[in-house]
């Protein structure tokens, strides 16, 4: 029993000092991903894999968001361009009630780690007009980057 007080101590000193290992310089250079900010942000919508944030328009104006995407990975010595396209399976929105800037395509400006696709929908029909979706999703056909497999769409409803 004497000895276990001893025992013990030395115990506790040895984990102390090995966890005190401050060797973490590790650096993410391996794959550069592309993800939605408010992908990563927001709970998922119900039944989906994504999240879909409600944009407020009315009979009386519209609405205008802007949607952020991540850059996981380096930053880039140039300007890097990343295609965001509206995926069909999800979306149930007429293209005629919204309008994408730049035809979908985001520049991360070089040395930064982020960019801005802006998102605009029209007025509201009516008050009781149905409720479209649009759905987007990161472009995966590029040899740069690859989409975040959990963060690569991003969904926006609205009254159309």
């Amino acid at each position: 029993m004497k000895k276990l007080k001893y025992v013990f101590p030395a115990l506790l000193l040895t984990l102390g000092i090995a966890a005190c290992d401050n060797s973490l310089d590790k650096v993410f250079d391996s794959q550069t991903l592309i993800e939605f900010n408010d992908a990563v942000l927001t709970t998922n919508a119900v039944g989906r894999t994504y999240p879909i944030i409600s944009l407020p328009n009315s009979v009386t104006g519209g609405a205008t968001r802007v949607a952020q995407l991540n850059l996981v990975g380096a930053q880039r010595s140039a300007d890097m361009t990343v295609r965001v396209f509206v995926d069909p399976n999800g979306t149930t929105a007429s293209a005629s009630s919204y309008t994408i800037a730049n035809g979908g395509n985001v520049t991360i400006p070089k040395g930064d780690s982020f960019g801005s696709l802006t998102i605009t929908v029209g007025r509201a029909t009516s008050t009781t007009a149905p409720v479209g979706n649009v759905v987007f999703v990161i472009d995966s056909t590029s040899t740069d980057f690859k989409p975040s497999q959990n963060y690569k769409r991003l969904g926006f409803s609205f009254r159309q």
